[in-house]
């Protein structure tokens, strides 16, 4: 089936254009965050790092809805850039993740470089906004 003759997203399901809706807003990130050796998902990881910081890779595995190995791969990827430290715990199992210096500056120009494309668009961003949080909370229950 050619593009051409696909139904179109007024014909999709919730979940095919939530889906969809994610992908594409990723790839416009990843494109814009690339020069700071940023993805989308790191910089939900950075951005969470410092809202929660200390912070395990447990807590935030749950919190991002990721395995703890695939989020363990995004933290030393983000310590390798000089952007998370770690920290033994007092409890030696885990240890504590900060967001560095580096990173807080790092992390300020991706924010309002996302901040800067989201300006741009429609009325309807806050709507959906709102509406994904609820929608979230709905599914975490």
């Amino acid at each position: 089936m050619s593009l051409a003759h696909s139904t179109g997203p007024e014909s999709w399901p919730t979940h095919r254009l939530l889906s969809i809706a994610a992908r594409l807003n990723e790839l416009r990130i990843n494109r814009n965050l690339m020069h700071l050796g940023l993805t989308k998902g790191s910089l939900d990881v950075l951005e969470s790092v410092a809202e929660l910081e200390p912070v395990t890779v447990s807590d935030l595995a749950t919190l991002l809805c990721v395995s703890k190995q695939s989020l363990g791969r995004v933290v030393r990827r983000l310590q390798g850039l000089g952007l998370l430290s770690r920290e033994r715990s007092g409890d030696r199992r885990y240890s504590d993740i900060r967001v560095t210096h580096q990173g807080r500056k790092v992390l300020a120009t991706a924010e309002a470089l996302v901040q800067r494309l989201t300006q741009n668009k429609s009325d309807i961003e806050p709507a959906l906004h709102h509406d994904l949080e609820r929608y979230i909370r709905d599914l975490r229950m």
